[in-house]
């Protein structure tokens, strides 16, 4: 069995992905895939490329030695290599021992006299044509260059509606979704692409100046893809909850008493004109939901449990992220649902 295959049915009889060996070792996912197909022409320097497989045969508790070996076989090493680590006593044309040939001794000598004899004067020589050196009063001072920081890594998380999309940073493949707390040096601006077959793909610039937690919502191709803070919108929905209790509930009309000695001049407050029916809001199951009033001001933000239903005048505008759970009913009429599962929606009633 060659290296490549014996690296594969290792990883593969554990249980493992290439990218779960590839956030152990810390080693490129594309360079694990090449090892295992054993394609060396996509792996780097041959001493570089060893290092890769050591390391992996040991992650997958198998002796490197008889892979190394097979390696060797496959990517041998360069006859100028060879040839140097053997050294000039085994070049051809070279004969050692006692029946080689030697240089005379005298004519030896004489060479190295004239050597010496030309290093001095040109010692001298420099010397005399050496300018004189500068007072130190004019010498600037030299200020040491400043340390750079050390990098710092960050853990970046992707998922993706729908999942198994391909995952690149800075077209350096990550695996396919869901990817978790992949290392990955700190930067400002970091090219993230998120691929899958039959959705539009989506490209943004993300900063990795912290870990981060994204999502992909990845629409049918035609469509623009989404890009989610997961953490962002965690605590949004937490801030959310925590305000609910602080909010008067806009449905829950207050009681007033009426007046016995002029019931006739009582204006009807309780019956809402026509074009101020109320919209009704009905949740099915789970879904993030906002609904902002016509000046933008945000009547409601959370996941209500399924099952609930709420009230709101005409003119809101309603944004959820599984349309499929969120019906809407207008003027009385029957509920209907606002899109398809998983599908983000905004609409305005």
């Amino acid at each position: 069995m060659s290296f490549g295959a014996a690296l594969k049915q290792a990883r593969e009889s554990q249980g493992l992905s290439t990218q779960d060996v590839a956030l152990r070792t810390k080693i490129r996912g594309d360079y694990l895939r090449a090892l295992e197909d054993g394609n060396t022409s996509l792996l780097p320097e041959r001493t570089f490329a060893r290092s890769y497989l050591q390391r992996y045969a040991r992650e997958l508790s198998l002796d490197p030695a008889p892979l190394l070996a097979d390696f060797d076989r496959s990517v041998p090493a360069s006859a100028e290599m060879t040839q140097s680590l053997r050294g000039p006593a085994a070049r051809p044309g070279r004969k050692a021992g006692a029946g080689g040939r030697s240089l005379n001794p005298a004519l030896l000598a004489g060479v190295a006299t004239g050597v010496i004899i030309l290093g001095a004067g040109g010692y001298y020589a420099l010397g005399a044509l050496k300018p004189a050196p500068a007072p130190a009063a004019v010498t600037p001072a030299v200020t040491p260059e400043p340390t750079p920081a050390p990098v710092t890594t960050v853990r970046l998380s992707v998922s993706s509606v729908p999942t198994g999309a391909r995952v690149y940073l800075d077209n350096r493949d990550l695996g396919v979704t869901p990817v978790r707390s992949f290392p990955v040096d700190a930067r400002r601006n970091a090219q993230l692409r998120v691929e899958a077959p039959g959705r539009a793909p989506l490209k943004e610039t993300v900063d990795l100046s912290r870990s981060r937690n994204l999502s992909a919502q990845l629409r049918p191709t035609g469509q623009s893809s989404v890009l989610v803070d997961v953490n962002a919108a965690r605590a949004a929905r937490a801030a959310a909850a925590a305000a609910a209790p602080t909010t008067p509930a806009a449905t829950t009309p207050t009681p007033t008493a009426p007046t016995p000695t002029t019931p006739a001049t009582t204006p009807p407050a309780t019956t809402p004109p026509a074009a101020a029916q109320a919209v009704n809001v009905t949740f099915s199951g789970a879904s993030w939901t906002r609904v902002t009033d016509a000046a933008g001001r945000v009547l409601y933000q959370g996941t209500p449990p399924a099952g609930t239903v709420k009230g709101f005048p005409q003119g809101v505008t309603i944004r959820t992220g599984n349309a499929g759970a969120v019906r809407v009913g207008v003027n009385g009429a029957a509920p209907a649902p606002l899109g398809q599962a998983g599908q983000v929606v905004t609409r305005t009633f």
